[in-house]
């Protein structure tokens, strides 16, 4: 018997010793997740606080103030509701464990109504505030959108689109990765696949998550009474507790090499 659990002694301690039982630390890495409105961190929330559990500093910038979102209100858009919204935000990022968020202030839609001359300087003027933001906080890995937009949302293309040309225009010696979050076609209906689906073979990074992420999106969830009612809630937490337990991404990346040919 003593021997036995000598045995079994010795081989918790080389377990710890070469950290097979623990959690990798990720402490001294950040993460920056630029996302359009309050809420649309839920699409990545269980990574968000997975990462932030394992050490990671992790932030987000919601580029829109959420004012055309009434959703489940009565009030009509503007401050009344750009207030509540940002403290469900603030609500969703404490429940994740995060960061306290960095929020823009932009109008949602971006002022396309006001056609060329209003968008593009808007645009342009977000632009050089998020390379700001990247390059003060000099992220290890950044998420956003990719070409789909989640839901195919105008808000979400522009800001996955801006993301993506702080990404570009500067090299950062390969240091810092991008990830698009996608949703896989197995998941979506006909129609959906082709509005906003991604084929798996594309999704080459997917990271599992568990319980404790599983009740902390939950709970993120729960602070957007403005966006859902009470039955929403329950069927987004039936949703989220059955559904694969994992956030699928598709990697920017550097090329590998330098071609001459289309076909080569």
């Amino acid at each position: 018997m003593r021997t036995t659990l000598l045995f079994f002694g010795l081989m918790i301690l080389c377990f710890k010793m070469t950290g097979q039982t623990s959690n990798p630390d990720y402490t001294g890495k950040t993460i920056l997740a630029v996302f359009a409105h309050p809420d649309d961190e839920l699409y990545a929330a269980p990574v968000l606080a997975k990462y932030a559990f394992l050490g990671a500093e992790v932030h987000l910038v919601v580029v829109t103030d959420g004012r055309y979102g009434t959703g489940q209100t009565d009030l009509k858009p503007g401050s009344e509701l750009v207030e509540l919204r940002e403290k469900e935000l603030d609500c969703s990022c404490e429940n994740l464990g995060i960061e306290k968020p960095i929020t823009l202030g932009y109008h949602d839609q971006l002022k396309l109504q006001e056609g060329f001359f209003g968008h593009v300087p808007y645009v342009q003027n977000l632009l050089k505030q998020l390379d700001s933001i990247v390059n003060k906080l000099d992220p290890d890995v950044m998420l956003t959108w990719g070409p789909d937009g989640g839901s195919n949302h105008m808000d979400h293309r522009i800001v996955g689109a801006s993301v993506t040309q702080i990404y570009l225009n500067s090299y950062r010696n390969n240091s810092m990765k991008l990830y698009y979050v996608g949703t896989p076609i197995d998941n979506l209906d006909a129609e959906d696949r082709l509005l906003r689906g991604v084929d798996q073979n594309y999704l080459n990074v997917r990271i599992p998550y568990g319980s404790r992420e599983i009740q902390k999106t939950i709970s993120a969830v729960n602070c957007y009474t403005s966006q859902f009612s009470p039955e929403k809630m329950k069927s987004r937490a039936k949703s989220i507790q059955a559904g694969p337990s994992t956030v699928y991404l598709r990697e920017l990346g550097v090329p590998e090499d330098i071609r001459s040919d289309f076909f080569e």
